[in-house]
């Protein structure tokens, strides 16, 4: 009785200790968000030490959470492997307990923190965590989530989009009255309007939210808020002005080892310096912007990462496929049982021919397996060889748009600083750096497409008309007399075409579009994208000028237009008349 006594008393103590344990862990865990940014430089041992604790007395939400406070604080470090390896451990532990409710917060959050390395790899996580959260209609994630994915869309020139998820983040927020989340969306849809020339509403929001912030004193949130000041009086070149606010951000980001914001306000004094000729400012922020660069785009860092994420989806596949084999496992116990059951009952005259049936089954079974087994291993030698082309595209474009980008932006800024430097006087000099400056931008405008293209395996007509209407949008700011149409069948959306298919679909309606522009002379231009059969009818019309084919004569780019089109399959044709229009039809076999 006494032993039994003790027993009792020891349990009892142990519970208890546990129990305390648990609240040491949540405390921790629990602490405020503008805390963790304060200190993020000093608290990831504590968050290490914290997941042992947890791990030691099986506590796994406990475990989740402290790997995903970890994460955070290597983010802000600017340690993105680290930050990648504990946010997969996160996410395997949210896995186990069934917190779907956290999974989705911390894939969104693992989406935004790698938008500025793979910004492809970026959208995958977010929109896996926004599919989550909005599955199981959960708002907490959801006031970050549409924030954070209007910023990736912003980051592709999807403006329209960004803005769309700015605003219904906004709402969610205000809902609530989330003071600390209000700042982030009046902060990002203020990055919009300036971004379309509408200072003095993009001021308006700036405004309103540092002084939430000053109210909440989110050291980190006047910070960001201090770069968008700078960032709005850069873009009205008043710059010097500019340059007085990013230097206020940088002293604090380096206060708070806040390394994404010292980069950025490094690059940003260098660039408007440069932009008032003063090369010796210029060139020291620009040397110690280069070596924050490097630690954001290390190309070890993002191999290691790439590594971390392979283990993590190899380990989730191992698990399925030992949970098949337990299944069929089972199976094969529940056949061999009801034999023996069937052989009890039937007794010895039917031993013979049970014999013969289960010897047939199990023959047939075994050839069911390794069928099984080939389609496995054809899978993953197929994805192994698909990674090995992506790494390769990847590879290619991180060259395209690292070395060519960079030289075509300096010869761009070398024509702008030549411009404003003397007081060019000839006219066609003055033509001459302004067309050398146009190519150029048009050049890298080029040279972003070939690189979507190449990260893209598939492309959709969706994707095709998202690239389209931002290209208009911006024909819109040269000639906002025309107005653009664009339409297409929905049950085309989702059709998938390859990369080369979709891209030479693209450049034929951009040719097509620049011609009517340059020569038609047009008011309204019209793309529809329709379905006939199994084919898929593209026409591009206007309703311009018009030419006489017999008395013109087709120049390269309709040639080029043909011969594109001719190359994948399909049929170009063209029909034109004088003070009419004309009409581009395609047709394309799918």
């Amino acid at each position: 009785m006494i032993k039994k006594l003790l027993q009792y008393v020891v349990l009892i103590a142990v519970v208890n200790a546990n129990a305390q344990q648990k609240s040491a862990i949540d405390d921790l865990n629990n602490i405020s968000f503008a805390l963790k940014l304060e200190k993020a430089s000093s608290l990831d041992d504590d968050f290490l030490k914290n997941a042992q604790e947890a791990h030691k007395i099986n506590y796994v939400l406990g475990e989740a959470e402290s790997y995903n406070n970890l994460s955070l604080v290597y983010y802000f470090q600017g340690k993105y492997e680290k930050d990648f390896k504990y946010s997969l451990m996160a996410i395997g532990l949210y896995e186990l307990v069934g917190d779907k409710e956290k999974m989705a917060a911390i894939y969104a959050e693992t989406g935004y923190r790698m938008k500025s390395r793979n910004i492809k790899k970026a959208i995958q996580y977010m929109q896996k965590g926004k599919r989550i959260a909005e599955q199981y209609r959960f708002q907490k994630p959801l006031l970050s989530i549409y924030n954070n994915y209007g910023v990736l869309k912003e980051m592709q020139q999807e403006y329209d989009s960004a803005l769309f998820f700015y605003n219904k983040g906004l709402q969610l927020k205000e809902k609530i009255n989330d003071s600390l989340g209000i700042p982030y969306s009046l902060n990002n849809i203020a990055g919009i309007y300036v971004i379309r020339n509408k200072f003095e509403e993009a001021k308006l929001l700036y405004d309103r939210a540092i002084d939430i912030r000053n109210k909440l004193k989110d050291e980190i949130g006047i910070t960001e808020n201090y770069t968008y000041y700078g960032d709005l009086y850069a873009k009205q070149k008043q710059h010097e002005k500019a340059i007085l606010w990013y230097q206020k951000a940088l002293q604090k980001a380096l206060q708070f080892h806040y390394t994404d914001l010292i980069g950025n306000n490094y690059k940003m004094i260098s660039e408007n310096y440069e932009a008032i000729n003063n090369q010796k400012e210029a060139l020291y922020h620009f040397k110690k912007y280069t070596q924050y660069k490097d630690s954001l785009l290390n190309k070890d860092t993002n191999s290691k990462i790439a590594e971390l994420e392979v283990k993590f989806e190899t380990n989730k596949k191992e698990k399925l496929l030992a949970e098949s084999k337990n299944q069929l496992l089972q199976r094969e116990i529940e056949v061999k049982n009801a034999r023996y059951f069937i052989i009890g009952i039937t007794l010895l005259a039917l031993f013979t021919g049970l014999i013969g049936y289960l010897v047939f089954r199990q023959q047939k079974l075994k050839n069911r397996q390794q069928e099984k087994e080939f389609e496995l291993k054809s899978a993953i030698a197929l994805i192994e060889k698909q990674n090995e082309l992506q790494e390769q595209r990847l590879s290619i474009s991180r060259d395209l748009h690292d070395n060519i980008g960079a030289q075509l932006t300096f010869i761009i800024s070398s024509v702008d600083n030549i411009k404003y430097a003397f007081d060019i006087q000839n006219e066609k000099l003055d033509h001459k750096l302004q067309n050398i400056s146009n190519f150029a931008k048009a050049t890298i405008i080029e040279l972003r497409d070939t690189i979507w293209a190449m990260n893209s395996n598939e492309i959709t007509f969706e994707d095709l008309q998202i690239r389209i209407l931002n290209f208009l949008e911006k024909a819109k700011a040269a000639k906002e007399e025309i107005d653009f149409k664009f339409t297409i069948d929905k049950s085309l959306y989702d059709l998938k075409l390859n990369a080369v298919f979709g891209m030479n679909v693209y450049r034929v309606m951009q040719e097509a579009i620049n011609n009517a522009l340059k020569y038609a002379n047009p008011n309204q231009i019209a793309i529809d994208v329709t379905k006939i059969d199994d084919k898929v009818s593209v026409k591009i019309s206007d309703n311009g000028v018009g030419f006489d084919f017999k008395t013109i004569e087709k120049g390269n780019g309709l040639n080029n237009m043909q011969k594109r089109i001719e190359s994948i399959g399909g049929v170009f044709s063209m029909q034109s008349e004088v003070g009419t229009g004309t009409t581009i039809s395609i047709l394309l076999s799918i």
